[in-house]
């Protein structure tokens, strides 16, 4: 039980994760960036082949930061800046056009579907009390969850550039009369949410393995995660994405796989129907 526990909440950070992505740029642009996950599948590919070449762990770090920026700046000027303020949520059409070209490259430059990460830390297995083993990348992948997810939320919570996010989130026109530059603010947190997302690779691969089509599957999960949690919501996400990945481990091991998804879209429904801004989201009061 101890083991599929742990396994539960290893995927689950990973859900959270892409989560967490999700909301940096909509607190910034109001745009979710659904390319977000292809971002990190990219990663991937890019760790497994850097670490083929014989770079160090430390090196391709800052490499994959670097394409991370470079890669989410171009997608803000072509994907979102030209569809800001029309109000007709566009950009989920341009971002999910990125992440089909960013699958694209993988394709034309991969010669595998299936690529094994390499873990930067040991590669044994540990063993858990009661029996049952464990990789240490799932232990990693869940304190590097929470530190980012709290770190998010301190940042939009506590600091001025974060509150600064929020209010131009809340009344841009406001905003701006107070001297803030949200096309700024927007421009930044995207080129940092692309170096998180790519950075994230060497700590997710290792679990999931670099494999093209597990990008839709974590941009979905993300999603229904950030709409549990609330939208905004960077404590939501966390708490969402681990209890998600723990009902998924469970209803593999007590029922069978492939009841997963079915009972994951089943607490997604009953969560719009009930709390439609989600269990963390602010109830709104709308004037018509």
């Amino acid at each position: 039980m101890l083991v599929t526990l742990i396994s539960g909440l290893a995927i689950g950070a990973i859900y959270s994760l892409v989560a967490v992505g999700y909301n940096l740029t909509w607190l910034t642009s109001k745009a979710v960036n659904f390319a977000y996950a292809a971002f990190i599948v990219t990663g991937m590919f890019l760790t497994a082949w850097m670490y083929s070449l014989g770079i160090p762990f430390p090196v391709i770090f800052l490499i994959l930061i670097a394409i991370g920026a470079i890669v989410a700046f171009i997608e803000y000027i072509t994907a979102i800046l030209p569809l800001q303020n029309r109000g007709d949520h566009a950009e989920l059409v341009t971002t999910v056009g990125v992440t089909t070209v960013l699958q694209g490259l993988i394709f034309f430059f991969s010669p595998d579907d299936v690529v094994r990460v390499p873990f930067f830390g040991p590669e044994g297995l540990i063993d858990l009390p009661g029996g049952g083993r464990i990789a240490p990348a799932e232990l990693v992948i869940i304190v590097i969850a929470v530190v980012v997810a709290l770190g998010a939320h301190f940042w939009s919570t506590k600091t001025r550039s974060g509150l600064a996010a929020l209010a131009q989130s809340e009344d841009r026109d406001a905003a701006l009369i107070l001297g803030v530059r949200p096309g700024r603010i927007a421009a930044v947190m995207f080129v940092l949410s692309g170096s998180l997302g790519f950075v994230l690779a060497p700590f997710i691969g290792p679990i999931t393995f670099a494999i093209v089509a597990i990008a839709i599957t974590l941009s979905i999960k993300g999603f229904v995660v950030l709409a549990i949690g609330g939208i905004g919501s960077q404590l939501g996400a966390l708490i969402a994405g681990l209890s998600l990945g723990v009902v998924e481990s469970l209803v593999i091991t007590v029922a069978s796989a492939s009841y997963q998804n079915l009972v994951v879209y089943l607490i997604f429904i009953a969560t719009l129907l009930l709390r439609p801004q989600g269990i963390f989201g602010a109830r709104k009061e709308r004037t018509v």
